[in-house]
């Protein structure tokens, strides 16, 4: 991990365990003691909180205030949750590890697995309303619960886990590859727009984080896929090879192995110019690019033997992102992406 990002998360990471903790949608009825066990143990401890220390961020660059920054985190990290808890459901991923422990379901049951994921959902939403009506401006409330439905919804995270069960690995291609990753692209995209959509952004700040959330969250699942072929689960801290066990596509078994990561090196090129066109050398715009680039060093460290690593190359950074065009931006498809990688795979580098 980068200093930047380290600092950023050292800086601010107590104050976002402080503030999960006293968002948590604890039940006050007797006998509920054990959905209240249940949430606890899905939320702590969590690791880096990547997700809310980058909704943080991104809201600071869109203006919004601090307390806003942690409240639109916090929603997003118990929405991250709540899919989580969903995902490894014996009818969905049927995991038995996460976060290095055991699945919520195997220690405290399905039923209550299931009540504690909808109870952070409906407290996400809770919080996200909140954050927005702080902000006093008109419409700022339904956009941003807008914006949290559609990510949630069946054209997103819903609709990407529903096609990460029904398509079978034989009949995948890139197209159903890219709605396979809603189920993470959508929520990425959430975590950089919360915080525009509280604070009443213009539509071009939101478009650019929007654009680089996308892409990021596209970056992220195909790092996840890598992870899930060539680490195992101590480094993923989840049940390995699950992709294969259920016989689903993924971005290895679609493109291969190299050219997933040169792919995903060619996403984080795009989102890198899209924050340097809007925000400039911003101190939270370096740090969401190095969080991208964190997931691009955490495979070249599970399987570098195994990629095709460019010799001589140079550590990806915000300063060069201005070399890189994007076409279309905020719109660019998923085929050009590959097509941009193909091309210019010999510039890639692994930060």
């Amino acid at each position: 991990m980068t200093k930047r990002l380290s600092q950023f998360i050292a800086r601010h990471g107590a104050e976002i365990e402080d503030a999960l903790h006293a968002h948590l949608p604890y039940s006050s009825q007797a006998g509920a003691g054990r959905l209240n066990d249940a949430l606890d143990y899905a939320l702590f401890p969590g690791g880096k909180r990547l997700r809310p220390v980058l909704a943080l961020a991104a809201a600071r660059l869109a203006g919004a205030t601090h307390e806003q920054g942690i409240v639109v985190g916090c929603a997003v990290e118990f929405l991250h949750s709540s899919s989580l808890i969903l995902d490894d459901l014996p009818a969905m991923d049927d995991a038995d590890l996460r976060r290095n422990r055991r699945a919520l379901h195997l220690v405290y049951g399905e039923g209550l697995a299931v009540l504690a994921a909808v109870a952070l959902l409906n407290q996400a939403y809770a919080l996200l309303t909140r954050a927005a009506e702080a902000c006093g401006r008109a419409g700022t409330t339904g956009a941003l619960l807008g914006e949290a439905a559609r990510a949630v919804g069946a054209d997103g995270m819903i609709g990407g886990q529903v096609i990460d069960l029904e398509l079978q690995a034989d009949r995948a291609n890139d197209r159903a590859l890219a709605s396979r990753d809603l189920k993470t692209v959508a929520l990425m995209r959430l975590m950089m727009v919360a915080g525009a959509h509280a604070r009443g952004a213009d539509g071009e700040t939101v478009e650019t984080l929007a654009g680089f959330g996308e892409r990021f969250g596209r970056v992220y699942q195909i790092c996840d896929d890598l992870l899930d072929e060539l680490g195992g689960s101590a480094l993923s801290g989840k049940t390995a090879r699950q992709d294969a066990r259920h016989l689903r596509p993924s971005a290895v078994s679609v493109l291969g192995a190299v050219a997933s990561r040169n792919l995903a090196a060619a996403l984080v090129r795009e989102g890198a110019s899209l924050l340097v066109r809007k925000f400039g050398e911003r101190g939270e715009a370096r740090v969401l690019v190095e969080a991208a680039e964190m997931m691009l060093c955490k495979v070249t460290a599970a399987g570098a033997s195994q990629l095709s690593i460019v010799e001589g190359a140079s550590q990806l950074s915000i300063e060069g992102a201005e070399q890189f065009s994007v076409e279309d931006t905020g719109q660019r498809s998923i085929k050009g992406a590959e097509q941009h990688a193909a091309a210019g795979a010999e510039q890639l580098s692994v930060a």
